[in-house]
């Protein structure tokens, strides 16, 4: 009798063992090891008729709303691109760009990037949970430094690629003026 329950209990104890591996090793995937941010890669463009990707000399920018208005670049030199995060709690994000040097900088001149968008949650797996895309429904922005800005797929995923474009002003338009 003794041997039957002793059988048992080895039995049930390897099933268990089983369960439990199989389990910690289906938690495991390499799946959630891809990126799972929807994090959006503004780039810098001149708006000539031809634009040509830029960089742009001495900017801070901040994320307004943020707590204490985030600085995501301050003072930086020669960017042509940058991360703009967007928020998940609301359905719009607005930032500030400010020019520091030059006459742009001595005049204290920014612009105002508004993103207007419609929150989209993908679920990905069990293991990852959810992503969230941004749909954009519409960009506001002010006019003296920037042209224009973009969202040439009209939905920001998680994919690593460059989601916006910022169209600048350049000084060869303004000659041509």
């Amino acid at each position: 009798m003794r041997r039957k329950i002793r059988r048992k209990l080895a039995h049930t104890a390897g099933i268990a063992g089983m369960i439990i591996l199989v389990a910690a090793t289906s938690c495991s995937n390499s799946e959630c090891y891809d990126n799972q941010n929807s994090l959006p890669l503004a780039g810098f463009y001149s708006s000539t008729e031809d634009p040509k990707q830029i960089s742009v000399d001495s900017l801070t920018i901040l994320g307004i709303g943020a707590p204490g208005n985030s600085i995501l670049q301050d003072s930086v030199r020669s960017l042509s691109q940058v991360y703009l995060p967007f928020r998940i709690d609301q359905e719009s994000t607005t930032f500030e760009i400010k020019y520091l040097g030059g006459l742009p900088g001595l005049y204290r001149i920014s612009d105002l990037i508004t993103f207007n968008y419609e929150i989209v949650p993908m679920f990905v797996s069990t293991a990852c949970g959810v992503v969230y895309y941004y749909k954009m429904k519409s960009i506001e922005t002010t006019h003296n430094l920037i042209d224009s800005v973009t969202c040439p797929n009209g939905v920001i995923t998680n994919a690593n690629i460059e989601n916006l474009r910022i169209y600048f002003k350049t000084e060869s338009e303004e000659e041509t003026e």
